[in-house]
């Protein structure tokens, strides 16, 4: 997918323009897909998943982003990863958690992942108006992974262009998946190429974001708290963001998501699943908010 672009007449984004995004760490319904690898998602699988559990997923969810947004992270979109499909979505808005702030509107796509799981975007159409969505395929034979969600939405009178991204895994190796995750962020700012109006990418890179994208980017400043994500007693940001203009992002590390780390001290992300146990956890990832840095232009 080649996204076309176009200047604007204005040099900086929207003040105080805010995002969310969340990985919800496996949000699947309990109905077996024969085109996904999909089965331990189900009541006759690993995780003995029944719809009781399905229902307590989404309860949890919902409860979280309720949280967020009546509190300082407040926003008009919500982006989301591991979500299996549009059937998941609606369950999610319907939600009381989410009906409290609603309406909401979803975009998603179905993608080639081999366990189905794909990027997705929640909106408030009383304050945002979806000008165009799209997939961006980063995917071929070697690499089955969820795609790219590209949005071009218009708040006001301005307008963006906002990416979600959930890059390939670390599975088999740092190293050795490495040339996954730069084929993968490669072809998102391939298909960015032509884009000078405001533009911001988010989501789960699996890895921190330390690396140089190109003068056109910034990367998000990580303000607050040390990560998004542990793994074997060390934070990491892995949930975060790049723009062509200075963004921040905070980690939403509210108390109710976080629980006693008995192994390597501290805190980390209180999960959904610890292999095929159920914990009724939140996600093994912490939300995360961006907003621009007001004041600075591109």
């Amino acid at each position: 997918m080649k996204v076309l672009c176009f200047v604007l007449l204005f040099s900086s984004p929207v003040a105080g323009q805010p995002w969310l995004f969340y990985n919800v760490e496996n949000l699947f319904d309990t109905i077996h897909d024969r085109n996904f690898h999909d089965l331990e998602f189900t009541p006759s699988g690993g995780k003995k998943y029944e719809s009781i559990t399905y229902r307590l997923c989404i309860r949890q969810t919902s409860r979280v982003l309720n949280m967020l947004l009546q509190s300082r992270y407040r926003a008009p979109i919500v982006a989301l990863c591991e979500v299996e499909n549009r059937s998941v979505l609606d369950d999610l808005i319907r939600h009381q958690g989410m009906r409290v702030h609603g309406p909401w509107n979803i975009v998603h796509f179905d993608s080639p992942d081999y366990r189905g799981i794909d990027c997705a975007l929640l909106y408030d159409p009383e304050r945002i108006q979806v000008l165009y969505s799209d997939r961006i395929r980063y995917s071929n034979d070697s690499l089955l992974t969820r795609d790219a969600l590209f949005v071009r939405y218009s708040i006001g009178e301005k307008r963006f262009n906002l990416v979600v991204v959930h890059l390939p895994s670390k599975r088999g190796g740092s190293r050795e998946s490495q040339w996954k995750r730069n084929l993968a962020i490669a072809a998102v700012l391939t298909a960015l190429d032509s884009c000078k109006s405001p533009t911001i990418i988010v989501g789960d890179f699996n890895d921190p974001l330390t690396q140089e994208y190109g003068p056109s980017w910034h990367v998000a400043t990580q303000v607050g708290a040390a990560g998004t994500y542990k793994y074997q007693g060390r934070w990491n940001a892995i949930d975060g963001g790049i723009a062509n203009f200075p963004i921040q992002v905070q980690a939403c590390d509210l108390p109710l998501l976080l629980e006693k780390d008995a192994k390597w001290g501290g805190l980390k992300p209180r999960r959904r699943w610890q292999g095929d146990f159920f914990k009724n956890g939140y996600s093994d990832h912490l939300p995360v908010y961006f907003s621009e840095v007001v004041g600075i232009g591109k």
